[in-house]
Order: C-alpha cells, then sequence, then structure tokens
C-alpha cells in the first residue's frame, strides 16, 4: 500500500514522472516499447525511469534537492543527508528505493530507528514537488542549451564545395575541354575558370570530386592517372 504524503511533497516515482517529461519530452519511444504498446500493453519505458531517478539522485548530492522521509508515530518528518542515504542498501536503486533492506547491523539503521522506531521499513522517502519542478526546469534549459550547441556546430565551417566542383568538372568534361591526359593542374585551371568561387578551388579539392564521380559513375572519362 502507497504511503500518502502531506501536501507539497511527492513520493520518488512521482518525482521521477516528472523528470521523465523534462528529459525526453519530443523524442521518439524506444521501439520495444512502441511494440507492446501496439498489442495493447501499457508498458513503461525502464530505461527512461532509471535515467530520470539517477538526475534525480545526483540533484540530491549536488544539494539542489532535499531528500525527507516521513515516518513514525506519530508521523514526522526528517530531512536526509545524502552520505546518509548512500549506506542504506538498494535506496538509490531503481528496483528499490525503498527502507526495507536496512538491517540493525547497518549503523545508518540506528539513525533512522531514532526518529521512526524499530519499523525503519515503513519510512516513506519523499521529495518537495517545488524542488522537482524546478530542477525539471534546469533539465529542459540544459536539453535545449545542448540542442542549440549542436545546431551551431552544425553551421561552423565553410560549406562544402564538393557539390558545386562535381557539376563545374562534369559540364568540362562533357565539353571536350579537359581529358585524363591533360593533367589534374589543367583541370585545376579549367575548373577555376568555370565557377565563380570566393577562393581558388585547390588541387586537392578538384582530386577528390574527380575520383567521387569515377567512384560513383564508373565513366573513365573521370578516371585520373594516380601518381604511385
Amino acid at each position: 500500500m502507497t504511503a500518502i504524503l502531506p501536501p507539497g511533497y511527492v513520493s520518488i516515482l512521482q518525482a521521477a514522472d516528472i523528470l521523465e517529461q523534462s528529459l525526453f519530452a519530443g523524442l521518439p519511444d524506444n521501439a520495444i516499447v512502441l511494440k507492446y504498446r501496439h498489442v495493447g500493453l501499457a508498458l513503461g519505458d525502464g530505461a527512461a525511469r532509471d535515467q530520470a531517478i539517477t538526475e534525480l539522485w545526483n540533484a540530491v548530492d549536488a544539494k539542489k534537492v532535499q531528500v525527507v522521509a516521513f515516518g513514525g508515530r506519530p508521523r514526522r518528518m526528517i530531512k536526509l543527508d545524502p552520505a546518509l542515504t548512500k549506506q542504506i542498501p538498494w535506496l538509490r536503486s531503481p528496483r528499490g528505493r525503498g527502507f526495507t533492506a536496512l538491517r540493525p547491523s547497518n549503523p545508518a539503521f540506528h539513525s533512522l530507528a531514532a526518529w521512526f522506531g524499530p519499523n525503519v521499513g515503513d519510512a516513506t522517502l519523499a521529495f518537495c514537488e517545488t524542488e522537482i519542478q524546478k530542477l525539471g526546469r534546469r533539465v529542459m534549459q540544459t536539453r535545449r542549451r545542448v540542442s542549440r550547441s549542436n545546431d551551431t556546430k552544425k553551421r561552423i565551417g565553410r560549406p562544402s564545395r564538393q557539390a558545386a566542383v562535381r557539376a563545374a568538372i562534369g559540364e568540362i568534361v562533357e565539353k571536350r575541354k579537359w581529358t585524363p591526359l591533360s593533367g589534374l593542374k589543367a583541370l585545376t585551371k579549367e575548373t577555376n575558370r568555370k565557377g565563380k568561387w570566393q577562393k581558388p578551388v585547390s588541387e586537392d579539392t578538384v582530386a577528390r570530386a574527380l575520383d567521387w564521380l569515377y567512384g560513383n559513375t564508373q565513366d573513365r572519362r573521370f578516371e585520373r592517372r594516380k601518381k604511385r
């Protein structure tokens, strides 16, 4: 039975749901997840859930989110130190998430027993909903920055001129203004004469374009003799 939390607090699974939306909104579901959903099974994305829980604990360690526990009689709330949570078996595991594996031989047991009584397994892990919402917004902002950075990197640098150079060489060869016997230097001169380039086309650029044309057409008019 799921413990009822006071207003303003969410369980670790509810927190993970919020973070999943921030981490994966707009991204396609896993193929295996889609497969089972198509046959009517309400299957969640376990990998996405695991990543969301990992993100949550990273925020706890960075002191951006405070983890608390509710329990005892009368019921009380205790703020947990991140170092203490690391001592509790399976507490941070996506498959564990609770205190049921904590035994009296573990030093952390005595701290929790002093707060909640001997039935420490009945205590419930929780997070402030406002802090989780803020974390979700930070995660989304990070995704946007990374996306913009990737877009910028794609635009950096001089656009490839290969397509234009290939087209120019094709016309030159078609009009018989160059044959492989004339050599690469002569073709480079013809290419620079034909195209309106901001900077002269190099022999290396012409060579790569010529090799691409021959490789994709097997037309011997584009085959050049390479120096051994």
